[in-house]
C-alpha cells in the first residue's frame, strides 16, 4: 500500500472519530456541569435506580436531573451539523457528518440505560465514546459505497419539462 493512501486513511478515521465525538463529549461537558451544580449524575443514577430501569424512568430522570448535559448533546449535535455545513465541499465530509449522528444516537440509546448500573463512571464514559467512534467507522463504511453530491462534484439540477 502506497504511504499517501496510508496516510489518506488514517486521515480519514481521525476526522470520521473527531466528528463522532463531538456530541458525547458537548453532553460530557453539560453533565459535569449538572454533576458540580446539582450532584445531577448521582441524583439521577440513584433515582434510576430506585425506579427500575425503565425507559419512561431514563427518559423524565434525564430530563429532569440532567438538563445541562441534555443541552449539551443538541449543542453538540448543532455543532456537528456546523462543521458538516462548513466542510461539506471536502470528499467524504457529508458521509462522515451522517456516519457521526448515526453513531451518536445509537451509542446513546445503548449506553443510557447502563450507566444506571453499577459500572465505575470512566469505563461507561470510554466504553460510550468507543462504541459510537467504532459505530461510526461502520457506518461510514457502509454508506461510503455511494458518493454524496458534495463530494463527487456532481451539481444537482432539476430539467424543466419542454413544452
Amino acid at each position: 500500500m502506497p504511504e499517501n493512501s496510508k496516510m489518506s486513511n488514517i486521515a480519514r478515521l481521525a476526522r470520521l472519530a473527531g466528528f463522532a465525538a463531538i456530541v458525547p463529549l458537548f453532553a460530557l461537558a453539560g453533565g459535569w456541569l449538572d454533576e458540580r451544580q446539582h450532584l445531577g449524575f448521582t441524583a439521577w443514577r440513584s433515582a434510576c435506580r430506585s425506579a427500575g430501569l425503565s425507559l419512561t424512568a431514563l427518559f423524565t430522570f434525564t430530563l429532569e436531573l440532567l438538563p445541562m448535559a441534555v443541552l449539551g448533546a443538541l449543542a453538540g449535535g448543532a455543532g456537528l451539523q456546523i462543521v458538516g455545513i462548513c466542510l461539506r465541499h471536502r470528499k467524504g465530509v457529508a458521509t462522515a457528518s451522517l456516519a457521526a449522528h448515526g453513531a451518536c444516537g445509537l451509542g446513546m440509546a445503548v449506553c443510557l440505560p447502563l450507566c444506571a448500573l453499577a459500572f465505575p463512571l470512566p469505563w461507561l464514559l470510554g466504553g460510550e465514546l468507543f462504541l459510537t467512534v467504532l459505530a461510526a467507522a461502520l457506518l461510514n463504511r457502509l454508506l461510503g459505497g455511494r458518493p454524496s453530491c458534495a463530494a463527487s462534484g456532481m451539481v444537482l439540477t432539476r430539467q424543466l419539462p419542454s413544452a
